[in-house]
């Protein structure tokens, strides 16, 4: 990885951008995109009902925090050159891949508030394998995951909380090694069509 970043931090930011285009999803990070003379600038700060509930001691720095540019579209910033919003992209698009029926194992999830869904994610990935033997398992693992929780998302905002993924990526190693053999995030869609890198 060329980051400083740490892969579990990769993770959890690509997280939030999933959960971005879902109204009223509550979650640490709110990204925004301003466009301005023909450029989109990616905004990443606190959710206002955080802003809220700051005490008049913490809001001025909650406020400046929340008015700083942290990265460009498609650029990264100065600090850090991650931006999980494109790689968020690139993970919907692969999760359009995956059509089978989420709904028993959604509800599964959604009544035990959350548990189970790295378990489902594996049964699921394993027999989509299964009828696709030339799939990578962790590239199954990656893409269920991802088509999984945004399923979570839509059915259950409440419950489609950015560790979910996170803990269910971070648990796998042979996906977090997937991704580094792929380069890191920024090149999943650079080598889709490779399921053996």
């Amino acid at each position: 990885m060329k980051d400083s970043m740490t892969f579990e931090e990769q993770v959890e930011q690509i997280a939030e951008a999933l959960l971005a285009d879902f109204p009223g999803q509550k979650s640490k990070t709110e990204f925004r995109v301003l466009h301005y003379n023909g450029a989109s600038v990616l905004f990443e700060g606190p959710p206002p009902s955080l802003l809220a509930r700051a005490t008049s001691e913490t809001r001025d720095e909650v406020e400046q925090c929340q008015s700083q540019i942290i990265r460009f579209q498609g650029g990264g910033s100065a600090a850090s050159p991650f931006d999980p919003v494109p790689i968020a992209n690139t993970l919907r698009r692969l999760g359009d891949q995956f059509n089978a029926d989420l709904e028993r194992p959604a509800r599964e999830v959604i009544e035990a508030e959350g548990r189970k869904f790295k378990e489902n994610v594996e049964t699921l990935s394993k027999t989509w394998t299964i009828q696709n033997p030339e799939l990578a398992y962790e590239k199954a693992f990656l893409v269920v995951a991802v088509k999984f929780f945004r399923y979570i998302a839509k059915k259950a905002p409440g419950v489609a909380q950015p560790r979910l993924l996170t803990e269910a990526i971070n648990a796998a190693p042979e996906v977090r090694h997937y991704i580094e053999r792929q380069g890191g995030w920024e090149n999943l869609e650079n080598r889709r069509g490779q399921n053996n890198p």
